[in-house]
């Protein structure tokens, strides 16, 4: 296993240089900028270049490092090596996991010489940001490897990766036009502030990725404002959810271990085929579609007037509806060679879009 692991981190050294050199790049020109506002000097810091890394990166690396397992004609040659299936997988991830680490790690200390190069800014807050987007980033390349190894094939893989926010979101998105419709009228915030309290707000982990950045940056510049927009700015500084953060840990660890499960148990005669998965297209084009259509029905039902227009914008929609689900299965089945599960899905997803009309019209009107 181990001198696995030397040869592989040896043949994917040029990937590990290219990633590390973009992000240093990036740190280098976004982390520290100057300028000067009715005659004071002033100094921003942004950490987006971290964030955009943390979300962007796990992707590419899960692509790259379990991409050779989606060929056939390849698996022969990987599963006659003298390694298990599951230290396969545990080179693989790892050897992705310690290149982004060390990618941040060396985009940091060029972060570090900028902000230490300013007096007013505070260096020493960098350091705990860089150890909490490093934990945010590795939980969420175990879950873009469990959506990636999922799949049968390449294209699926990365299809399935956009899983990662677009589950979490169209759920919260159909559960939040739902409530809020039917929250109670007597909230001041017409159900925002219960809404506020639950430790999800669809965008999961990427949420507490960005609101960590958004953090540290206020800890890091002036404590002393020299205009009101700053001022203002660092009042609406979002906190990091730590119900969220912490669920998401325990969703994260739990995909972990469902690659690992996936890439064990995976039948070579599979690989290649049709991506079959409950965490692929049987779970993203429903509930994608759903949460789609669901704001299309609220934003018809809404309209005033008696003359039911409402109604023929609502029944229109269901055209484009068809459409779209009638290409996104084509998609998952490679042909027009429906099955009777999809043709289900899909009358689903109209029923849907019809009673979410039909419910929206009522309580709205």
């Amino acid at each position: 296993m181990v001198k696995y692991f030397t040869y592989h981190m040896k043949k994917t050294v040029i990937r590990f240089v290219v990633m590390a050199l973009f992000l240093i790049m990036m740190a280098n020109s976004f982390t520290v900028t100057s300028y000067s506002y009715m005659g004071i000097d002033n100094v921003n810091v942004s950490l987006s270049s971290f964030s955009v890394f943390a979300i962007v990166a796990p992707a590419i690396v899960a692509a790259l490092e379990f991409s050779q397992f989606m060929n056939r004609r390849n698996l022969d040659t990987w599963y006659s090596l003298p390694i298990s299936r599951r230290d396969l997988f545990i080179v693989h991830f790892a050897n992705g996991a310690i290149q982004l680490i060390v990618s941040v790690l060396l985009g940091a200390v060029l972060a570090a010489v900028r902000i230490g190069m300013e007096p007013a800014l505070d260096l020493a807050w960098l350091f705990p940001y860089i150890l909490c987007v490093i934990g945010a980033m590795l939980l969420l390349y175990m879950l873009y490897s469990f959506f990636f190894v999922s799949a049968n094939n390449v294209f699926d893989g990365c299809l399935f990766m956009s899983g990662a926010f677009l589950i979490p979101l169209s759920a919260f998105s159909i559960f939040q036009k739902f409530f809020l419709t039917f929250a109670s009228r007597n909230s001041d915030f017409g159900g925002y502030d219960t809404l506020s309290k639950i430790p999800f707000d669809g965008a999961g982990i990427f949420s507490v990725i960005v609101d960590l950045a958004s953090k540290f940056t206020a800890l890091i510049e002036p404590s002393q404002d020299t205009d009101i927009y700053d001022s203002f700015y660092r009042v609406q500084t979002p906190e990091v959810s730590i119900p969220q953060a912490c669920l998401w840990f325990a969703i994260c660890i739990a995909a972990f271990m469902g690659a690992i499960y996936v890439f064990k148990t995976k039948k070579t005669e599979a690989v290649s085929g049709i991506s079959e998965t409950w965490f692929g297209y049987k779970i993203l084009i429903p509930l994608c579609s759903c949460a789609i259509l669901q704001t299309t029905a609220m934003a018809t039902a809404s309209m005033r007037g008696e003359n039911g227009m409402s109604e023929w914008l609502s029944l229109a929609g269901l055209i484009p509806a068809f459409i779209g689900i009638f290409v996104a299965y084509v998609i998952f089945r490679r042909g027009v060679k429906f099955k009777i599960s999809d043709l289900i899905s899909a009358g689903v997803i109209i029923v849907f879009y019809i009673a979410s009309f039909i419910i929206f019209k009522v309580a709205i009107g």
